[in-house]
């Protein structure tokens, strides 16, 4: 059992320290540096207005560039956007046509541009000039030169450049790409935790209740549930997940209901509002709770009738008798069968995908929409994993002591025997 603990406890360790160690190495792809210009955003138009950046000594591969407008424009959304370059030599010319028009009119008053260098390559390591010019159509202002020190890459560096240099590992492995990732997926990472956490809470009350339902001796009672259970653990939960997440919008007091709330239903976070993790909740909750409204039925069903009988005797009225002897021996019985449940629940929570909830394969595909590399679900696979391994084990764990309390001895393990036929020792026969 220790083993088995230790082995868990270095397992999410390694995983914890590669995960920490990824923007490090990634930095290993290419060096990046910012110069600055002094360039008058409302004198850009179509044919003037341009940056050009020349680079000592100019053997080099400049790869990427990017515009990055100051803070002051209060606009992320064009912060850090790629720009298409024309390179000619160590030359590269951003000019006014790589911008967008729409976003000219939010840039009025800003008379500073930032020039990103990003990802660009030397033959060798060592320090490098990078100097150049802004043009806004009547003058050329030189800029201030900068110099760019590239350091002798370590053996993470050089394994991260190995890695991106094989088509295949880049494509669905890429250091650069995941640990860009790292930070939009621990986003969806909280988000899809937050969702399975409610979602479960919901789904145990009214789990038990509808295994009460179900087990009740009148059919206007059994049925119903009955229906709702066979109805849920029969169809898909996609389908479900779209059916609740449009469909509940159009109950007559939704619109009430959300009014109601006020403050509670106007608050956002990740890029998710209330709203949308009210009905996701629900919908993962109403699929959960069949389920463990199965697994309540046969843990009770489980419990010998005697046990009932005997609390009875004792002058206890049935809710007594199930909240106090038959529930807690339940519970210790599904306990096992709960946990598994909850780990599939939260696999489940991919699925809010399809609604347009920012949760973790969300982000991983808005990623991975960007760089069209598969990268980012790689990225993702491990975020999931980080949760579901450890909760496996700590089942497998649980249902040993469980077998152990009841029964008083382990799962027998088997023995490893040679095959008789070809083995050397005499097989004793019996008399």
């Amino acid at each position: 059992m220790q083993l088995r603990m230790r082995r868990i406890s270095l397992a999410v360790i390694a995983m914890l320290c590669v995960a920490a160690s990824l923007p490090a190495m990634a930095g290993a792809a290419g060096s990046q540096t910012t110069i600055s210009a002094d360039l008058e955003i409302t004198k850009l138009t179509a044919d003037v207005g341009e940056i050009i950046i020349s680079i000592d000594p100019g053997d080099t591969d400049l790869t990427r560039v990017e515009l990055v407008f100051p803070d002051q424009m209060g606009s992320d959304s064009i912060k850090g956007r790629d720009v298409e370059v024309s390179v000619d030599g160590a030359d590269v010319t951003v000019a006014e046509s790589a911008l967008e028009i729409d976003f000219l009119d939010g840039l009025a008053g800003a008379d500073t541009i930032e020039v990103v260098v990003a990802n660009l390559e030397t033959p060798s390591p060592g320090e490098y000039q990078l100097t150049g010019s802004s043009f806004d159509g009547t003058t050329s202002t030189a800029l201030a030169p900068v110099t760019l020190a590239v350091p002798s890459p370590n053996f993470a560096q050089d394994a991260v450049l190995w890695i991106e240099d094989q088509p295949f590992l880049h494509l669905f492995f890429s250091p650069v790409i995941i640990a860009e990732a790292l930070p939009v997926l621990w986003k969806g990472f909280q988000v899809a935790v937050f969702i399975l956490f409610f979602g479960y809470m919901l789904a145990m009350p009214g789990g038990l209740a509808m295994s009460f339902m179900k087990m009740a001796k009148t059919r206007l009672v059994r049925w119903p549930a009955t229906f709702y259970i066979d109805v849920v653990r029969g169809t898909p939960l996609l389908v479900q997940i779209l059916l609740v997440y449009f469909g509940i919008t159009f109950l007559p007091g939704y619109k009430n209901f959300i009014d109601a709330l006020g403050p509670f239903a106007s608050w956002s976070w990740h890029s998710v509002d209330a709203t949308q993790y009210y009905r996701i909740i629900i919908a993962l909750a109403l699929n959960s709770s069949a389920y463990m409204a199965e697994i309540f039925r046969a843990g009770i069903q489980s419990i010998h009738k005697g046990q009932l009988e005997a609390a009875r005797s004792l002058g206890m009225t049935v809710p007594q008798s199930m909240a106090f002897v038959v529930i807690p021996q339940t519970v210790r019985r599904i306990l096992p069968t709960m946990m598994s449940e909850f780990i599939l629940l939260f696999k489940d929570t991919s699925l809010a995908f399809s609604v347009g909830v920012f949760e973790l394969t969300l982000q991983a595909r808005t990623v991975q929409a960007r760089t069209f590399n598969m990268s980012p679900y790689i990225a993702a696979a491990g975020f999931y994993l980080l949760l579901t391994l450890p909760l496996g084990r700590f089942v497998a764990n649980l249902e040993e002591r469980l077998a152990v309390a009841e029964t008083g001895h382990g799962p027998q393990k088997k023995k490893r025997t040679g095959n008789r036929l070809w083995s050397r020792k005499p097989v004793k026969e019996s008399a």
